[in-house]
């Protein structure tokens, strides 16, 4: 009876979903920089989240995004390339995010600012490999179960004045656990085991 208890423990505790944090960058101040490389481009590291990107005209390899600061005096992490008054033409900008550790990751709402006269686009890669399907709204679907998340601005290309703009803040995330269904699996398992060595 105890090793059954045991199981059902383990098969709750395999539930239970991973406390959520809020990556605000409040921790950074304005001209901080990158921590290390996140692939061909810098991160910032918060929370166990890192956040890549850049943008096209900076140089070969984009330039990190970086700390904005608000009217209010709140800050967030932006990627831009000109302003509403400058020619975007052929811009390029976006901000890539992970999980430090590679593991998989749930975002349930964000505060996005996407701009580009050239489109806008939101990709991922789910836990496990795949494309992510990120057209529901966030907090649903496969924003709840992802590896990478890309959110990407571009120009015209046809020399149009706009501003190409990727800022994000208060993201709210959490780890996603081992699926209840591996428990489910495990603990299965284990009481059949249990149950054919009492049997014999």
């Amino acid at each position: 009876m105890n090793r059954l208890f045991s199981l059902l423990l383990l098969l709750v505790a395999g539930t239970v979903p991973a406390a959520a944090a809020t990556i605000d960058f409040e921790e950074f101040n304005l001209g901080d920089g990158p921590t290390g490389s996140f692939g061909t481009y810098a991160w910032f590291l918060s929370q166990g989240y890192e956040f890549n990107g850049g943008n096209g005209p900076c140089g070969q390899y984009g330039c990190p995004p970086e700390i904005l600061i608000g009217d209010s005096g709140s800050k967030s992490l932006g990627a831009f390339n000109g302003w509403p008054g400058q020619d975007g033409y052929g811009a390029q900008v976006f901000i890539s995010m992970r999980k430090a550790d590679g593991g998989a990751f749930a975002i349930s709402s964000l505060d996005l600012v996407l701009a580009g006269l050239g489109g806008t686009s939101i990709t991922g890669t789910l836990a496990g490999g795949g494309a992510a399907q990120l057209s529901v709204p966030v907090g649903t679907g496969d924003w709840l179960n992802l590896e990478l998340v890309t959110f990407s601005a571009a120009g015209d290309n046809s020399g149009q004045l706009g501003a190409t703009v990727v800022e994000l803040d208060n993201i709210v995330v959490a780890a996603v656990p081992i699926p209840a269904a591996v428990w489910l699996f495990g603990s299965c398992l284990g009481l059949l085991g249990w149950l054919r060595r009492r049997q014999s």
